[in-house]
């Protein structure tokens, strides 16, 4: 039996139905963070909103503090796009390469120009798409806060990191086995991973579930 192990909740990973005629493998599929809304003020001064995920924009609609639709909506990579329109919205600027962002922030700032943006983030949030855009331009605030599950998982031959709150929470009451084989869901995750002396062998480029099935097809089968 390989076991494996994906820094998601099953629900939001509708590929693994592909994988459950195998009796080889073992999935132990659980987020190891949770959200809670914050308070924050908000100045109406600005033509777009910039999501680099989808909770953000969640935590935003639900405050009731803006009609979302009057506003240019902008975000990170076709997954966060994808869950945007299916809340109603209508994506006008979706970051190519969406587990770069460095690259994101310049694609962004080339495509925004001189207007101004509101970006709603989570309180770890480490705020890259903000470093190629004038501050001057820029209104954030903080709208949920990401809370660190420290959860013991079963020892597994693969582990899928989606994001680098999820990289600190599994360290607290986890280690990887010398020989386990670490995907890493783009660049901020890889580094939270090399912050633990943990070297992963891929690093999701376009940060979809189409391409982690890719990817992990490509260790189990080739």
């Amino acid at each position: 039996m390989r076991n494996i192990f994906i820094s998601k909740n099953a629900s939001e990973l509708d590929f693994l139905d592909d994988f459950k005629g195998s009796d080889t493998l073992g999935f132990e599929c659980r987020s190891l963070i949770d959200f809670v809304p914050v308070f924050f003020d908000l100045i109406d001064d600005f033509e777009v909103i910039f999501f680099s995920s989808i909770r953000s924009a969640k935590f935003l609609f639900e405050s009731k503090k803006i009609n979302l639709a009057k506003y240019s909506i902008a975000c990170a990579g076709p997954q966060t796009a994808l869950k945007l329109t299916e809340m109603g919205l209508e994506v006008d600027f979706i970051a190519a390469n969406a587990s770069n962002p460095e690259y994101v922030s310049k694609q962004f700032s080339a495509w925004l120009g001189l207007r101004k943006v509101f970006i709603p983030s989570s309180d770890r949030s480490l705020r890259s798409v903000e470093q190629s855009i004038s501050a001057d331009q820029i209104q954030h605030a903080i709208v949920y806060e990401t809370l660190l599950l420290p959860l013991k998982i079963v020892p597994a031959d693969i582990l899928v990191f989606t994001s680098p709150s999820n990289v600190h929470a599994f360290f607290i009451e986890n280690e990887i086995l010398a020989d386990s084989k670490v995907i890493a869901w783009g660049h901020s995750t890889n580094k939270a991973l090399l912050h633990y002396d943990c070297q992963p062998s891929h690093i999701l480029k376009e940060g979809t579930l189409d391409e982690l099935k890719s990817v992990l097809e490509s260790i189990l089968y080739d």
